[in-house]
């Protein structure tokens, strides 16, 4: 239960959203790159969506069913902002995501 991590995740935008919109609707078959996520297991993962002009936005995704992603907007600093049909969305490296990493010590095998 926590954050989960894909390598090299993702995917584009099915439809436009704006700044308000919590249920983001990608490409069929993007879904499956992203890490499971879901409210009941307490799993999710951050996502950054981007446009066309490199505006982006950092999101936490608390569920992921098919290739349908609920989110909360706005996160790590970032605004919620409206993306068109087409925008990629992104899992990459956020203070976020390291932040609530567990803490680990490496052993000598690491």
């Amino acid at each position: 239960m926590g954050v989960k991590v894909n390598n090299n995740a993702y995917g584009t935008l099915s439809a436009s959203i704006n700044s308000s919109v919590t249920s983001i609707s990608l490409t069929s078959g993007h879904g499956a790159r992203f890490p499971a996520a879901s409210v009941a297991s307490g799993d999710y993962f951050y996502a950054t969506l981007i446009d066309t002009s490199n505006n982006f936005e950092i999101v936490k995704v608390t569920d992921r069913t098919a290739d349908t992603l609920t989110v909360v907007r706005g996160r790590d600093g970032t605004t919620a902002r409206a993306y068109v049909a087409g925008s990629r969305i992104e899992l990459r490296i956020t203070a976020a995501l390291l932040g609530d990493l567990p803490n680990r010590q490496l052993q000598t095998t690491d």
